[in-house]
């Protein structure tokens, strides 16, 4: 009936507008190359982070042959993927909405939309940047040429703006984390731009007129440091072996880890921050680093929940709503519950941002309205705490202390 879209946010992807090939590799929002232009700008007074596309389109450009004569002349598009795919699926139409344009650096919040001033700051050309429709509205047909039939793509949304809607999250305070690469908490602010250390106001959606924000605060290195131990260091030979290894100690053995592969994210906002592993002993086993790499990115979580609900102005939710590809993992669950003090309620279906997305498109063809995604949330399993308060509270700032974190 409809076709809803929803991507990672803020990659750069540069194509040319009559063949729709891609003139450049993807560049991913993790990739950290426009660290030092991102304080440039924020320098000026723009509100560009490492992660956004604001700080890399222009080296893309750049690394064009005649990149910037073809932008001049008409030839070039760009987008992140959400954009990108669009443009393939129907005859070139170069669309986004708000939820994707607010984390993408050039967001003005001044007036919802394209920040005209930065992209003249960068000589940058706003006819290769795509038109903005609301969320939930009729972006454009698919062509029968590349996908075989006509249909609307109805919504266009960024992923965790589109986990929150699927999480129900439509009232100021209400908010949802979501652990994929990422370990991302999206608080509803109503119409209010909020903001925090390390954290970063955007679009949750834009319906009816209306701009509904988020305050966001994100744990960069999640699941990717889950992977990293299999990937990288070779400790495991899956992601997925992280919940028995772990449940395998009753703790970390005084291991610690600080998950910061691409710099820590809130509260601190500090692309440059490595990761560490510590407090080894000759008792120490892969478990004990497994289980303190869980536990890392569980405190880190806290940090930023901590963070976010106090500047967002709310009070913290008596329990937490969780979705994703790692809350499959019940030991990291549970961890979580005992670290935030609070019970964790996961989602029945994990992949909430394609959900989210689903329910934007229905809403946009008439199958239903904004209220369906309370009627469908449901958890398939509440972690309760089993830490006392005293044990947590100690527990946290040993991690803190060891890992020197608050330095």
């Amino acid at each position: 009936s409809a076709i809803g879209v929803t991507t990672q946010r803020s990659n750069v992807i540069v194509w040319d507008k009559k063949t729709g090939k891609a003139l450049a590799p993807l560049v991913s929002w993790q990739d950290l190359r426009g660290a030092q232009r991102a304080k440039e700008l924020l320098a000026q007074g723009y509100l560009v982070m490492p992660q956004t596309a604001a700080a890399k389109l222009e080296s893309v450009i750049d690394g064009i042959e005649q990149g910037r004569a073809r932008m001049a002349r008409g030839e070039l598009a760009w987008g992140n993927v959400d954009s990108f795919v669009v443009a393939r699926l129907t005859d070139g139409a170069n669309v986004t909405d708000l939820s994707q344009v607010s984390a993408s650096g050039y967001y003005s919040f001044d007036n919802p939309g394209w920040d005209q001033k930065l992209i003249a700051e960068q000589g940058m050309k706003p006819e290769m940047f795509p038109s903005i429709g609301e969320t939930a509205s009729l972006f454009a047909h698919t062509s029968k040429k590349t996908f075989g039939a006509k249909v609307p793509i109805g919504a266009i949304i960024a992923d965790q703006q589109s986990a929150t809607l699927a999480q129900d999250c439509l009232k100021p305070g209400e908010g949802k984390i979501t652990y994929g690469t990422s370990g991302t908490l999206n608080v509803n602010t109503g119409g209010d731009i909020k903001l925090a250390a390390g954290a970063y106001p955007l679009v949750l959606c834009q319906k009816n007129g209306t701009v509904q924000y988020c305050l966001e605060g994100m744990v960069i290195s999640a699941g990717a440091m889950f992977d990293w131990l299999a990937s990288g260091l070779g400790l495991i030979g899956d992601p997925q072996e992280t919940g028995d290894l772990a449940a395998s100690v009753a703790d970390a053995g005084g291991v610690f880890v600080v998950p910061a592969l691409q710099g820590l994210g809130t509260p601190y906002g500090d692309p440059n921050k490595q990761a560490l592993i510590g407090g080894f002993t000759r008792a120490s086993t892969k478990a004990h680093v497994v289980r303190a790499a869980l536990e890392g990115v569980a405190f880190r979580i806290r940090e930023a929940f901590d963070e976010v609900y106090q500047e967002a102005g709310s009070p913290k939710p008596q329990s937490v709503r969780v979705d994703g590809g790692a809350t499959r993992n019940d030991t990291f669950m549970q961890i979580q519950a005992d670290i935030l003090g609070r019970p964790i309620e996961r989602h029945q279906i994990a992949e909430a941002t394609a959900l989210g997305a689903a329910l934007c498109a229905g809403e946009t063809i008439g199958l239903w309205g904004p209220e369906m995604a309370g009627r469908l949330r449901q958890c398939d399993k509440v972690f309760e705490v089993q830490w006392s308060e005293d044990e947590r509270e100690s527990r946290f700032e040993v991690w803190r202390k060891a890992a020197s974190i608050n330095v």
